[in-house]
């Protein structure tokens, strides 16, 4: 399958460039696309925006030393047949792009030749991406266990070049709220994956951890604001396996420094609270992807020896062209870090601008429109909060269980006019049925 546009050249690599390290997610590429032209909004990535991506990636950041990717490589609706075939295609493009970098790739809940989230573990599928990555997640022996482990369930671990740093990938489409296994009759995969990911990140040791997977925990601001209309909370992941996960990155003793997702499409964080005080940060990488009205966009960032993201920026297509839409220092923030993410969220509670400006970027400077106060609430929320109770408690919206207040009073009132017609069903066949029977 060939992936780049008749008459795409890409400039030659240069010997030994600087370059800050890349974060590229929700790639969503559709290969039947035959458009010549980039994908425009509403639609997934054809070859035309794949290609414009990587050229401009390749301007930025002509020699990373790591890519990280997120998952979401297959597009939405995508013919299952070609899963594999498109998985190995993929990733020979970005390896002839950047051949020097280590590459950090998790799979997500579209990366699968089953169904949207139904990957299936053990399978033919996760054999054939384990071969296709291997050269290059294991570049430079980084991840020696990678075929052994990933093929089980999309698992593995990986050296970062900084000293004392490793990258912990799982799958967590396994721990999602819609996670259905419909190809194979296997045993739930969640004990085995949550195992793997204990032993990982065990306390002990002065290893630090990154921890990279593609669906981040808590609360879907966005479905729950525009699907549901605040009469319930969307939840991204089970409350089990969210709350575990939240219990071990909140561990300081398991020395998680940084979490990297992607799924939302736009560019936004969380913030994880450690049990000693202080905050793990969440990065949510933007989409390559426009379906979801967002400029398709990537991040480049350098990160320090000690591990610290700095110079972090959005780069989006926009009217046509490329634009460093801007980034942390944009907000006024010097480096993506717990601490600094708590004093941002401060600020946009109070600052009206500084929310227009983090809205820009959460687009990727797409058209972006803020309905009411409630709707930009909603993502400021989810940054902080991540079960359904705390989340309708920072809107305060009331309510109980995933229904809020106003989801509770619909249904109330659902039931009683479905009470009242059952009601009338009753009656009007009793009154029938009388009128048959019973003797004038």
């Amino acid at each position: 399958m060939c992936l780049a546009m008749a008459g795409t050249v890409l400039p030659a690599l240069p010997a030994r460039a600087a370059s800050p390290w890349l974060f590229v997610n929700d790639v969503h590429f559709d290969p039947a696309s035959r458009d010549r032209r980039p994908a425009p909004g509403g639609e997934d990535t054809n070859a035309a925006l794949l290609e414009s991506a990587l050229a401009e990636m390749r301007r930025l950041a002509p020699n990373p030393p790591v890519v990280v990717m997120a998952g979401d490589f297959l597009a939405h609706h995508f013919k299952r047949a070609d899963a594999g075939p498109t998985m190995i295609a993929l990733a020979r493009r970005f390896d002839r792009a950047f051949p020097r970098a280590q590459f950090v790739m998790a799979l997500g809940n579209e990366d699968s030749d089953c169904g949207d989230y139904a990957v299936t573990p053990n399978s033919a599928f996760l054999r054939t991406v384990a071969a296709a990555w291997a050269p290059l997640v294991n570049r430079n022996g980084a991840a020696p266990d990678f075929t052994r482990t990933f093929p089980r369930d999309g698992f593995y671990t990986a050296k970062l070049p900084i000293a004392g740093v490793r990258a912990v990938v799982v799958d967590d489409t396994f721990w999602s709220a819609v996670y259905h296994d419909s190809c194979a009759l296997r045993a739930d995969p969640t004990p085995e994956s949550l195992g793997e990911f204990n032993r990982a990140l065990r306390a002990g040791g002065s290893e630090r951890r990154w921890l990279v997977m593609h669906i981040p925990p808590g609360i879907d601001a966005s479905s729950t604001d525009y699907l549901v209309h605040h009469l319930a909370i969307v939840p991204f992941l089970r409350p089990g396996p969210r709350d575990h996960l939240l219990d071990v990155v909140g561990d300081p003793a398991r020395h998680v420094e940084v979490v990297i997702t992607g799924h939302v499409h736009r560019f936004s964080y969380r913030i994880i609270p450690r049990r000693d005080g202080a905050a793990v940060p969440l990065l949510v990488s933007p989409a390559v992807s426009p379906i979801f009205g967002n400029s398709p966009s990537f991040l480049t960032a350098d990160v320090g020896a000690d591990g610290v993201i700095g110079n972090l920026e959005e780069h989006s297509y926009v009217d046509g062209e490329w634009r460093d839409v801007g980034g942390l220092g944009t907000l006024g923030a010097s480096e993506f870090s717990g601490a600094a993410l708590i004093k941002l969220q401060r600020r946009l509670e109070r600052d009206p601008g500084l929310r227009r400006t983090f809205a820009n970027l959460y687009m990727g400077a797409a058209p972006y429109r803020q309905r009411d106060v409630r709707n930009w609430r909603s993502y400021w929320c989810a940054s902080t909060e991540f079960s359904s109770t705390s989340f309708r408690d920072c809107l305060d919206e009331g309510g109980f269980g995933f229904l809020t207040r106003r989801g509770v009073v619909v249904a109330v009132v659902a039931l009683g006019v479905v009470g009242l017609v059952l009601a009338g069903v009753v009656v009007l066949v009793a009154g029938r049925w009388r009128r048959r029977h019973v003797m004038p």
